[in-house]
């Protein structure tokens, strides 16, 4: 701009008078409140939000929620509303990084779904837990591979065996949840790009590049949507 006018002398505003202009632009844009501004526009991108995974194993998402918390409460208002936009058509499968509270939502909201743990985290919280990288390949085996309720049972208990894994409380909190993350119990379930969660992961990354303290809830609402 500084170009065009022929030098930052002649441009007609100062830096501080831009930074002003921004601030008012923004001002404008709430209406009775930053929460009823972000509704409105919310309601406004209401048909055009839609979520799938593609041919490309990509995913594409539909909608997000803003919650106060990550409390049960929370998470039962959030497929409450889901189960309004759907028609009251409930989800066969849903896919969930294992949070507790969401769990005990979805558990009693959709009690006959079956509940996926996300294969993404599965594989961080392995790593994060598991430090033997042999342990490391049986759980990705277990994790993805198409084998019989009967082997992987097995398999376990050799495993436990093996590294001496009888004390380990992490080992027995997942070893309750495989109904969850084991191919073994879900290879019948259908359940398109389920271990296809590297973009949601990414949009995780970089929340801090699109939010900060500063926004209003207008503004985080529209640079979540730039972010995913």
């Amino acid at each position: 701009m500084a170009g065009q006018a022929g030098g930052y002398s002649l441009m007609g505003f100062t830096k501080k008078d831009a930074y002003n202009y921004i601030e008012k632009t923004k001002r404008e844009k709430i209406v009775d409140g930053d929460g009823n501004a972000a509704i409105i526009y919310l309601e406004k991108k209401a048909v055009s939000d839609l979520m799938c995974s593609n041919n490309h194993k990509q995913t594409t998402i539909f909608g997000f929620s803003l919650v106060l918390d990550e409390s049960i409460g929370s998470y039962t208002w959030l497929p409450e509303n889901l189960l309004q936009v759907m028609c009251n058509k409930k989800p066969l499968v849903i896919v969930t990084d294992g949070c507790d509270s969401m769990r005990a939502a979805i558990k009693a909201m959709f009690s006959e779904a079956t509940h996926r743990l996300c294969a993404w985290h599965v594989e961080k919280n392995v790593t994060s837990n598991v430090k033997d990288e042999g342990l490391r390949q049986l759980f990705t085996r277990w994790l993805y591979s198409n084998m019989e309720i009967e082997e992987f049972e097995a398999g376990w208990d050799a495993a436990v065996e093996e590294y001496r894994l009888h004390d380990s409380f992490w080992v027995k909190e997942t070893y309750d949840k495989r109904r969850m993350w084991a191919n073994a119990y879900l290879k019948d379930k259908f359940c398109v790009g389920f271990c296809t969660t590297f973009r949601c992961e990414e949009i995780n990354a970089n929340v801090k590049k699109f939010l900060n303290l500063r926004h209003n809830v207008l503004e985080l609402v529209q640079n979540v949507e730039l972010m995913v």
